[in-house]
């Protein structure tokens, strides 16, 4: 029998770093296994394959950011009830979202097959990269409904304050994408499709564990016989995922617009940014895990009325977010051009790629102070200002810098500053939305 965690009492700063630790690793593996198609794409396909990949990066994120937004918003109500002590309506929940997981992951795989077309056509993705792009994603597509249940199953463990299994399972699936990707791409030369497939498969057998785990904690009992399915509690996990999940969909429509641009320029600057956002990404890992942490915490303590240890919670998360994304903007900053050259040995790749990091890496700091605030919001309840934010400053300030940039000057400069100037913004907005606003003074989330 699993024991779940109550996150309403214990020592907050503990708490949070025994949340956070097992969040960080799981999604180190987690970055591993989606940088894994790229590595063996570049390292055993061709750099034209490489690019194909790295330029319909943004398509993939456009259903993984909505994803993701939903199993937030499954999470946030779960842990509201756990720390309720509501087990009826706990249990109504988790059955209602693994249905609404497996029926909207197949709903979403045809519109996504449907609208691919558009979406190519949107990222500006050229002709020569066009056929293998086209591949890739139509096999990767297929996998929405392992991704959507992958999301709603870690989001519901994270509520019971459970994140060790979803380490465990992330290595699981990384290993098993791993040698999957070599098997299929290097021995039987499926190339992209390859990558894609290995993908599937190892997402499916992280819901299989997830799932057998989720339904034999302490006192709830799962009958496949006897689900109990709830549209009031899909509309409740809409309200608060949907936001969310429109935001981050948002900022992917944006990024592939911004994708478009990129596009225009070489096969190496392609390569080199594609891979310089996926190693940037490591400097953020902390500040997600620790945001994940923040919102499990702020969501059972407001359901249990502890508004004090929801403000010392908050302030915990902020120091030690702050102090783990530096330590990892120095490494990531500092390591490179040999991180780059993990996945492609082409100077110009590496060139590109390590220009990306050390103009845009910085950011990563606002970042940090975006999710922590915003995700303290939306354990409150709050999920629709956190969108706002990101959709002005991650999607229109983002967009805009680009689009006037490269009209004054057509330089990949200006390409890595976009990004840079977007992220700058959400931590700013973040930040003074939650010290300047009445309603984070009304819910008594600071004083």
């Amino acid at each position: 029998m699993a024991q779940s965690v109550l996150l309403t009492e214990g020592n907050i700063r503990k708490q949070i770093l025994a949340f956070s630790w097992p969040v960080f690793l799981s999604m180190i593996f987690s970055e591993l296994y989606n940088i894994t198609n790229s590595m063996i794409v570049g390292n055993y396909v061709s750099l034209k394959a490489l690019s194909a990949v790295s330029a319909c990066t943004w398509i993939c994120n456009v259903f993984n950011y909505t994803f993701y937004g939903l199993g937030m918003g499954a999470g946030i109500l779960v842990a509201r009830y756990y720390g309720a002590g509501d087990m009826n309506n706990l249990k109504k929940s988790l059955d209602t979202s693994v249905i609404f997981a497996f029926v909207g992951g197949i709903g979403l795989t045809v519109i996504s097959e449907l609208f691919l077309p558009f979406l190519m056509k949107l990222c500006n993705i050229g002709p020569d990269l066009y056929q293998d792009a086209l591949a890739y994603l139509r096999v990767y597509l297929i996998g929405n409904t392992a991704v959507l249940t992958s999301q709603m199953c870690f989001f519901i463990l994270r509520s019971f304050g459970d994140t060790k299994h979803q380490f465990y399972y992330s290595v699981i699936s990384s290993i098993v994408n791993i040698v999957l990707g070599l098997i299929l791409v290097r021995l039987l030369h499926l190339n992209v499709i390859g990558t894609a497939i290995a993908t599937i498969i190892s997402q499916f057998v992280t819901d299989y564990l997830a799932l057998q785990l989720m339904f034999h904690y302490d006192g709830i009992n799962f009958d496949i016989r006897n689900l109990d399915f709830s549209l009031k509690v899909v509309a409740e996990i809409c309200a608060l995922g949907i936001p969310a999940g429109f935001q981050n969909m948002l900022i992917a429509i944006s990024s592939m617009m911004v994708q478009s641009f990129i596009n225009r320029f070489s096969n190496e600057v392609i390569a080199g940014i594609g891979v310089a956002e996926k190693v940037g990404n490591w400097a953020q890992l902390a500040s997600v895990s620790v945001s994940g942490a923040t919102m499990s915490m702020v969501a059972q303590n407001m359901g249990a009325e502890k508004y004090e240890r929801v403000r010392e919670s908050i302030k915990e998360s902020a120091i030690i977010s702050s102090f783990f994304t530096v330590l990892s903007i120095l490494i990531v900053m500092t390591l490179a051009p040999w991180l780059v050259g993990r996945f492609n040995d082409s100077p110009e790749v590496i060139y590109y790629g390590t220009q990306m990091i050390r103009f845009s890496n910085f950011s990563m700091f606002f970042v940090s102070l975006s999710h922590i605030y915003n995700g303290a919001n939306r354990g409150a309840g709050n999920v629709r200002i956190p969108m706002y934010i990101a959709i002005f400053s991650q999607c229109l300030c983002k967009y805009l810098f680009v689009w006037i940039g490269l009209k004054l000057f057509y330089d990949v400069h200006v390409l890595y500053l976009g990004t840079a100037f977007g992220f700058v913004m959400a931590g700013l907005l973040a930040t003074f939305y939650f010290y300047r606003s009445r309603w984070t003074l009304e819910h008594q989330l600071r004083k």
